[in-house]
């Protein structure tokens, strides 16, 4: 019997289903479109088409890794964020939706001409995305991991915006002499308690130092705090994404720090606190 797209789909959905995969329909559509290198409509327009016995082989390997519970991002080398497509490996974070907000919160707030730094930049997502948004800013982007930076630089060079960007390696403000009116972070706020609740795709392959702020989660998110104020100008702000239900916890340490108050916490679409903004007040 002929292999057609149609007869391929049908059976790696089958597969996928049978493994619980949440999506079965989706990830058999974009792993069958990636292998034949072409797109999810042609998919529809040429599902008679066979597929060769190379195609086959290149499809099957791509569902195995699936199956296996590997995220699709990582199997496609790439995510879409803000309405871009950026490169990811295993090596950083995969972009969620809700990181989005990062961004939205600084494109009003970001003052003009002005520099931006993140802290764990990880692919690039949300620095790349607002310099792509702002031609006017210069951004300053710092990872733990000399691969994650290596990935924020092809996705600056991919979208344009590398000749405004710069980029270290180092833990979190270590070495730095500046300060920024701006500094953004999404830093790893998952309790290490919680690590055997995440789904497979996430616990299994996702980077470890970019998933678990230890213990309670907030490890990072009180260094961050701790060493903001000698790194953001009078006025200056930080936007941070955290966990859900740490809303408290980050209050009471910015109320216990000199010089910083909360601006305003920001919800994501499932209504809980997610982003906040930190302002410098005074010193």
């Amino acid at each position: 019997m002929a292999q057609t797209v149609q007869t391929e789909l049908a059976r790696a959905k089958d597969l996928l289903r049978a493994e619980a995969i949440p999506t079965p329909g989706l990830d058999a559509g974009l792993l069958l479109a990636h292998a034949l290198g072409i797109s999810r409509i042609d998919l529809i327009i040429h599902r008679d088409r066979e597929l060769s016995e190379q195609e086959v082989v290149t499809f099957d390997a791509f569902l195995a890794r699936r199956l296996r519970k590997e995220p699709i991002a990582y199997i496609l080398g790439e995510k879409e964020f803000f309405g871009r497509p950026f490169q990811v490996c295993p090596h950083v974070l995969i972009p969620r939706p809700e990181t989005e907000a990062l961004v939205e919160l600084s494109l009003p707030l970001a003052p003009e001409g002005g520099n931006v730094l993140e802290l764990g930049v990880g692919s690039g997502a949300v620095l790349v995305s607002l310099l792509c948004e702002r031609a006017d800013l210069t951004g300053y982007g710092q990872d733990i991991s000399p691969m994650a930076v290596r990935v924020t630089r092809a996705n600056a060079q991919a979208h344009g915006v590398s000749n405004r960007l710069h980029l270290y390696a180092g833990d979190v403000f270590a070495g730095l002499n500046a300060s920024f009116p701006l500094i953004l972070a999404n830093p790893p706020y998952i309790a290490r308690v919680e690590a055997d609740s995440l789904d497979d795709d996430v616990r299994l392959y996702e980077p470890v130092n970019a998933l678990f702020g230890g213990k309670d989660g907030l490890d990072i998110v009180k260094e961050i705090i701790g060493e903001v104020p000698g790194h953001l100008t009078a006025g200056g702000l930080l936007i941070m994404e955290v966990g859900q239900g740490q809303q408290h916890a980050v209050d009471r340490m910015v109320s216990c720090r000199d010089g910083l108050r909360v601006r305003c916490w920001a919800n994501d679409l499932a209504g809980i606190p997610r982003t906040v903004v930190i302002e410098r007040v005074h010193g």
